[in-house]
């Protein structure tokens, strides 16, 4: 893959983050350094992009929606009336999930429990592999780039390329599934004489090996894959290279990095936590100091409890207030959450090209403009086809 540098050199240089302040970088080519603080701080300023946030509360609702809707197929296939489970399920999400779990258990329907796990999971992964590949993409840009991303560019990039970013982790899932299903197969020829299972059972193993592999390097390479696709517009088979190549060789360099960027999600975790907390209860103050605390306990149970024998949802219009201030708080806060674990994945990444690849952040270009942009006829010029004589020259 070729591609342009933006003008540093090799030995040292700065890397721009989304805010204009540089990365700082030392040391020759072979020895690379970077300011971890600085990179930390372009994180934080690149995860703080309203764009991103948005792009990640659209992926929440395409989730929340298709995941209910697997639900209650669950619930349906187990308990039967698909329009009955549909509404509760859709009405009471968590006492859908625990009666679903508490209907596995009861008639042993563990198979349906593992389905629905892989269902939800490929829901996941499907949109991620739009929105989140479009937040991977501007933060690539952002961190790699002395630009701020575009979100229209981000967009087009993951319509382009989410087939990939499906394709890396469904590829491994899905070889791990069937080699699993395989030794099951070797094992299962046992059934006509105890000593066929003598002659699977080498084979079975060396099959199961090579499942337990792909899982490590879909559960230990993480989203490796959606950051090489969104930073070298990489295809799948390239991005499972990279997985393994730093999951095997590298393990415990990309275990460290994964260990750090979780502590700093835990960290921001805690202080949206709290802060979101900190605005619950100064509403909750606001609340009781302009209503009156026998209003305001009536206007709360309104919004909370369930009501007998009726739908649940608020009775009144100020109940159906609360709820919904509190729900955007709180999804506001999962969404910056979101985004933050998306940018510390790309953070992941650009170090791990740094440490283990020899490779500056400032000699990795991010950015490509648009297709369009290297189409002549897309800029409404027109080709035109010149054939020209070229005569041989004599031999001297």
């Amino acid at each position: 893959m070729s591609r342009t540098t933006n003008g540093a050199s090799a030995g040292s240089g700065d890397a721009r983050d989304s805010g204009g302040s540089r990365v700082r970088l030392s040391g020759s080519l072979s020895a690379p350094r970077v300011d971890v603080l600085d990179l930390l701080r372009a994180v934080r300023r690149s995860a703080c992009d309203s764009r991103k946030i948005l792009l990640c509360l659209w992926g929440l609702l395409w989730f929340v929606l298709v995941g209910l809707v697997v639900i209650a197929a669950a619930r349906t296939f187990l308990l039967g009336g698909w329009g009955e489970q549909f509404v509760a399920t859709v009405l009471r999400p968590a006492v859908a999930v625990t009666g679903l779990w508490r209907a596995v258990i009861a008639e042993g329907a563990f198979g349906t429990l593992a389905l629905t796990a892989v269902s939800l999971w490929l829901v996941g992964t499907l949109v991620g592999s739009v929105f989140g590949l479009a937040v991977t993409r501007m933060a690539a840009v952002e961190l790699t780039c002395d630009r701020r991303a575009d979100y229209g560019e981000a967009m087009r990039f993951a319509r382009r390329h989410w087939h990939w970013a499906v394709l890396t982790p469904g590829a491994l899932l899905a070889g791990a599934l069937l080699l699993a299903g395989l030794a099951a197969a070797l094992f299962a020829i046992g059934r006509w004489t105890p000593w066929l299972v003598v002659l699977a059972a080498p084979a079975a193993l060396i099959v199961s090996v090579a499942a337990i592999v792909l899982v490590f390097g879909l559960v230990v390479g993480g989203t490796i894959g959606r950051s090489t696709i969104a930073t070298e517009w990489s295809d799948a088979f390239d991005a499972i290279t990279r997985v393994y190549g730093y999951s095997f060789t590298h393990a415990y360099r990309l275990i460290a990095y994964r260990l750090g960027a979780g502590v700093a999600l835990l960290g921001a975790a805690l202080a949206r936590g709290l802060r979101a907390a900190l605005v619950l209860v100064a509403f909750l103050l606001a609340l009781v100091l302009g209503l009156g605390r026998v209003r305001a306990e009536e206007l709360l149970e309104s919004a909370l409890l369930e009501p007998v024998g009726a739908l649940p949802v608020p009775a009144t219009a100020a109940g159906w207030t609360i709820v919904v201030c509190a729900s955007l708080l709180l999804t506001w806060t999962v969404a910056r959450l979101l985004v933050m674990r998306i940018v510390l994945g790309q953070a992941v990444y650009l170090l791990l090209r740094l440490r283990v690849d020899r490779v500056p952040i400032d000699n990795i270009d991010g950015y490509r403009p648009d297709d369009s942009a290297y189409d002549p006829t897309a800029q409404g010029f027109t080709l035109v086809e010149v054939e020209e004589e070229i005569r041989a020259e004599p031999r001297s």
